[in-house]
């Protein structure tokens, strides 16, 4: 009888069992160690200390050649078994076919960044993955991170400078800021100075977790361009707040308000007619349009297939993916 209490399965030595039923079908050391890859001494050594854990001498000499004991014919299916499945485990196929997969993939972005990229991203899924659904999320900023590393999302598409550590990332294109102003504006012609900047009033973006900003959460374009403001000493009056980009058409379009955004949105825009989009009077840093993804799913092939698309997307018109707007100039 086996001694349970000597055997500790966090220790015990899988290929123990490997040598013992390559015994079992060759009821020889020779060949049987042949089979596994060792030597007719390694195979000895394997089942001496098999047989010292077992408390039993497993295989006996006989004129018919190495017999197993009743024990060891008792072990033999279970470890059979065992050792099918667990190489059945170990060579199933780690792929993703497109074509046959009901994948939902869920995405985390900005409800601009779902205007800009979904409209194209799912003209692809549907072209190629007829069964594979989609799910755009939204989320606070500082809530990225465990996001992605728990696996609640795929991917988060952005401008997201703060997520580094762990998390593997691919540019798909570089954005500008942009003021917008309305095509008629009284004071403002072809193009615009730090002057009329500072002593004209302002829409502000302000998402709803702009305020929680940290070290570690990622900043929104919005509130970077608060930043550099700050930095450089640039005063504006904020005439209206708004919590995303969606009801600034309307806005614009109706008052002699500017508003400040990146350029890869106005084309995305719905209704955005009769505007035009002028150059900032100061520098600002380029903003760099990335897809996030955690360390753990780098080699998930559905992973890998879904970044490949929205990189391939990218690449075929850049930022603009949605119909122009003939009144922007």
């Amino acid at each position: 009888m086996i001694d349970m209490a000597r055997i500790n399965i966090n220790t015990f030595d899988l290929n123990l069992l490997v040598a013992c039923e390559a015994m079992m079908q060759e009821r020889n050391v020779t060949r049987a160690g042949a089979c596994v890859g060792l030597s007719q001494p390694s195979m000895s050594n394997a089942l001496s200390r098999m047989r010292t854990l077992c408390g039993d001498p497993l295989f006996v000499r006989t004129s018919k050649g190495m017999e197993p004991t009743p024990l060891a014919q008792m072990l033999g299916p279970p470890v059979r078994d065992g050792l099918a499945k667990l190489l059945a485990g170990l060579n199933q196929p780690f792929e993703f076919d497109p074509a046959r997969s009901d994948r939902n993939f869920k995405l985390l972005m900005s409800d601009m960044g779902e205007v800009i990229y979904l409209p194209k991203l799912m003209r692809w899924v549907v072209e190629a993955a007829p069964q594979v659904s989609v799910r755009a999320l939204q989320c606070p900023r500082g809530q990225y991170r465990n996001a992605l590393e728990s696996g609640e999302v795929d991917l988060a598409i952005g401008f997201l400078p703060a997520l580094g550590a762990g998390f593997r990332q691919q540019r798909l294109f570089s954005d500008t800021y942009v003021c917008l102003v309305r095509e008629d504006h009284p004071r403002i012609g072809k193009t615009l100075s730090l002057r009329q900047f500072k002593a004209e009033s302002h829409v502000v973006i302000e998402l709803s977790d702009s305020g929680q900003q940290g070290a570690a959460t990622p900043l929104s374009s919005a509130a970077l361009l608060e930043r550099i403001l700050s930095r450089k000493g640039i005063g504006r009056r904020t005439a209206l707040r708004v919590p995303h980009f969606t009801v600034v058409p309307a806005i614009i379009q109706n008052t002699d308000l500017l508003v400040t955004v990146p350029s890869s949105v106005i084309d995305a825009m719905p209704g955005l007619r009769q505007v035009k989009a002028l150059p900032l009077p100061f520098e600002t840093p380029p903003l760099e349009v990335k897809q996030f993804w955690h360390q753990r799913y780098h080699h998930d092939p559905a992973n890998r297939w879904l970044r490949g698309v929205i990189a391939q997307m990218m690449s075929e018109r850049g930022p603009t993916l949605a119909p122009s707007s003939k009144g922007v100039k």
